[in-house]
């Protein structure tokens, strides 16, 4: 296949879900261009070949730690610069498959020029954030305001540009479905997040009585990294759990709340770090005895974070603090089994889900090895590449 992937941000040097799939398209032969944003001014103009990769980058604003007005100019201008490189560097080219992902819900301009000059390509959306529900579950504007109706009238576009959706989960397919009745039912399919399998080194229990716990990831609102803290403090009151240990690392627009709540609180056993090398993180987890997943429990959209998949790659048992629209709580629990799910909100029901964790100690090996064997079997990035050959082949 000829696959064309437009992506907000990429970056090859950097671990992620979109940067396994390309790579395992590429690895199966199939002839790969990436159109990819960027705030490295360094990298170069024009067609680069990356790996076998034909990459153009497109220069960005460096979106880190910049406001809602900053963030949603700079992906207003996505589409036109996409559409000027597709014109400049790839006026004669054909593809079979463009695929990209939200976040920006902004493409569908770029998606009608493709329409019309790439008329053989299936354009395919992998949908990682409904937007902008999930900013009017978290306060950041109203449902009835002109800002949501202007990014629902993009969304809609967006939706019916596409040739195919793929959701994170069955409860994305059906939560699109519900709200978009006029989507064929055709379009919709379960597209998961997955990564590239690789080696991982089990460490021996110990005997001890307290946990290492990690969270890992952005650390943003969605995370709801101000409930999350209040949890954390809560624990460090009860006496019973004193020796339970956490480590945030990451980055994102909360980062400060956790820097205030750290110098505020001196007293909890809580670490920070904004970003490590990835083979740093990876040994600190590995040296962790709990991976943490935190949603907010405002959300009605049913949000399946893709960090779930590094704490199963270490054979690591989860926590997961969930709303009750996700289904990640339900594969952690009953199709993984490999950990924990308590209802976000509530720093009690916290805690007592440590008390439990920690009295099944000599469970946690098996949980860890459980999500690592349903990782390997239904999360490894030739999952998603399947899928993708599955839509060319119709």
């Amino acid at each position: 296949m000829r696959i064309l992937f437009l992506f907000q941000i990429f970056d090859f040097e950097r671990s992620t879900i979109y940067l396994d799939l390309v790579k395992e398209c590429a690895a199966r032969g199939h002839a790969v261009t990436l159109i990819a944003g960027t705030s490295d001014t360094d990298k170069p103009d024009g067609i680069t070949d990356i790996g076998g990769i034909r990459t153009v980058y497109m220069k960005l604003p460096n979106q880190f730690g910049a406001g809602g007005v900053k963030k949603a100019l700079i992906q207003m201008s996505i589409p036109a610069r996409m559409k000027q490189i597709l014109k400049e560097e790839f006026p004669k080219d054909t593809f079979d498959i463009i695929a990209y992902p939200t976040p920006p819900i902004t493409l569908a301009p770029v998606l009608k020029y493709c329409a019309k000059h790439y008329k053989h390509a299936i354009r395919y959306l992998m949908l990682k954030d409904i937007f902008p529900q999930n900013a009017v579950d978290l306060g950041m504007f109203s449902e009835t305001g002109l800002i949501c109706r202007y990014y629902r009238r993009l969304e809609k576009q967006l939706y019916g540009y596409s040739d195919r959706i793929g959701c994170m989960s069955e409860a994305n397919v059906e939560y699109v479905r519900e709200h978009n009745p006029w989507i064929p039912s055709r379009k919709l399919e379960y597209f998961p997040n997955t990564a590239a399998v690789k080696e991982f080194k089990t460490r021996d229990p110990e005997e001890k009585t307290g946990l290492k716990v990690m969270f890992g990831g952005n650390m943003g609102r969605p995370q709801d990294v101000e409930g999350l803290l209040a949890s954390v403090l809560f624990c460090s009151g009860q006496e019973d759990l004193e020796d339970i240990s956490f480590s945030f690392i990451g980055d994102g627009s909360e980062s400060g709340k956790i820097e205030r709540f750290l110098a505020d609180h001196p007293q909890v056993s809580l670490t920070y770090a904004h970003q490590l090398p990835r083979d740093e993180y990876e040994r600190l987890l590995r040296e962790t005895d709990l991976g943490l997943i935190s949603l907010a429990k405002e959300f009605t959209i049913p949000n399946f974070p893709s960090r779930l998949l590094s704490y199963m790659q270490e054979a690591k048992p989860v926590m997961a603090v969930v709303d009750e629209a996700t289904d990640i709580g339900t594969c952690i629990t009953e199709e993984a089994h490999c950990g924990f799910a308590v209802r976000a909100g509530d720093p009690e029901a916290f805690a007592e889900c440590l008390r439990e964790i920690r009295s099944r100690r000599e469970d946690l090996r098996q949980l860890g090895l459980n999500g690592r064997r349903y990782f390997e079997n239904y999360f490894h990035v030739g999952v998603s590449v399947d899928i993708l050959e599955r839509a060319y082949r119709g």
